[in-house]
C-alpha cells in the first residue's frame, strides 16, 4: 500500500497522498519522532515529580510524627509530675487534718479544765473572717506558694500543739493544786457551831485560843476530806479523840478531831469529798461535832476562807 486518503472539508473534496512522496514520509516521521520525545520527555518529568514529591513528602512527615512522639512523652512526664504533686499536697493536707483533729480534742479539754463557757469558745465552728475591698496583687497561685503555705501552716499547728501541751500543764498543776488545797466543807450536812480565834472555853469558861472550826450536825454525820491528799493519821490521838490528819501537799494540812470511828487507814490517798469518818464526840468534847483544823506550813490557820471558797 504506497498511498493513503486524507478526507478534507474543503473545496477540493478527497485529497489522495502517496507514501513514495518523500516529502510526505519525512513528514510523517519527524512528527511520529516528535510525538514519541514528548511523550517520553512528559513521562520523565511525571516520574521525576512524583517520586521527589513523594519523598519530601515521607519527610515531612516523619518529622511531624516525631514531634507528636516528643510532645506526648513531654505530656506524659507533665501528667506524672502534677500527679505526683497532687498525691504530696493530699497527703501533706492528711497531715494537717490530723493536726487539726488533735488541737480541736485539745482545745476542748482546755475549755473543761479552764471552766471556759463552751458557747463563747465553740471549737467545731468556723472563724468569721472579712474586710473591706482588696487591692489584689495580681500574683499568680503556683505549687510551690501552695507548698510553701501548707507547709507553714503544719509548723503553725506545730508550735500551737507546743504552747497548748504546756498550758496544758500548767492547767493540770493549777487544777491538781487547787484540788490539793482544802476547800469544802468537811461534814456532809451540819452547820459551824465554833469559829476559828478567841472564845470561852466551854470546860473551865476562861478566855482561849481556838484553833479550828467546831461543826454540829445530825447523829454519824459523815466526815469527809476538805481537799485531795494522803492519811498520816487514823487513829486515837490525846485530847483530839479519834482523829484523822491528811497531808495534802503545798505546806497543807488538815485535822478532823472527835471521831466516831475512822474509815480511812494511815497512807491512803483520798480525794475532795471522799468519806473518811463518822462523826462522835470522842476526846475533849462536849457532845458530838467535829473538830476541824487546817495548818499551812505547820502554822494553824482560819479555815473559814477556805471552805468558803
Amino acid at each position: 500500500m504506497n498511498k493513503f486518503t486524507v478526507i478534507k472539508h474543503d473545496k477540493t473534496g478527497i485529497v489522495q497522498y502517496a507514501l513514495s512522496d518523500q516529502s510526505i514520509k519525512f513528514k510523517i516521521i519527524a512528527a511520529a519522532t516528535f510525538i514519541v520525545l514528548l511523550i517520553l520527555f512528559c513521562g520523565a518529568l511525571m516520574g521525576k515529580l512524583l517520586f521527589t514529591g513523594s519523598g519530601e513528602d515521607q519527610t515531612k512527615i516523619k518529622e511531624l510524627q516525631a514531634l507528636v512522639d516528643l510532645r506526648q512523652q513531654e505530656l506524659i512526664q507533665h501528667k506524672k509530675s502534677v500527679q505526683n504533686d497532687i498525691d504530696s499536697m493530699t497527703l501533706q493536707i492528711g497531715k494537717l487534718m490530723a493536726h487539726s483533729t488533735r488541737l480541736n480534742a485539745l482545745g476542748t479539754r482546755l475549755t473543761e479544765v479552764a471552766d471556759i463557757n463552751q458557747d463563747e469558745f465553740n471549737l467545731d465552728l468556723e472563724p468569721g473572717l472579712g474586710g473591706a475591698e482588696l487591692d489584689l496583687t495580681g500574683e499568680i497561685n503556683t505549687p510551690q506558694t501552695l507548698y510553701a503555705n501548707l507547709f507553714n501552716l503544719e509548723d503553725n499547728f506545730t508550735k500551737q500543739q507546743e504552747n497548748f501541751n504546756i498550758l496544758t500543764q500548767l492547767l493540770n498543776e493549777q487544777v491538781t493544786e487547787q484540788n490539793a488545797t482544802p476547800h469544802i466543807m468537811p461534814l456532809t450536812k451540819g452547820w459551824i457551831s465554833s469559829y476559828y480565834g478567841k472564845r470561852i472555853d466551854p470546860f473551865t469558861g476562861q478566855q482561849a485560843n481556838h484553833p479550828g472550826m467546831d461543826y454540829s450536825g445530825a447523829y454519824q454525820s459523815k466526815i469527809v476530806a476538805a481537799a485531795d491528799g494522803v492519811v498520816v493519821w487514823a487513829g486515837k490521838r490525846s485530847s483530839y479523840g479519834q482523829m484523822v490528819e491528811i497531808d495534802h501537799g503545798n505546806g497543807f494540812m488538815t485535822r478532823y478531831a472527835h471521831a466516831e470511828s475512822v474509815q480511812v487507814q494511815l497512807g491512803q490517798k483520798v480525794t475532795a469529798g471522799e468519806a473518811i469518818a463518822i462523826m462522835g464526840k470522842t476526846g475533849r468534847a462536849t457532845s458530838e461535832h467535829l473538830h476541824f483544823e487546817i495548818l499551812k506550813n505547820g502554822h494553824k490557820v482560819n479555815p473559814l476562807p477556805f471552805v468558803n471558797s
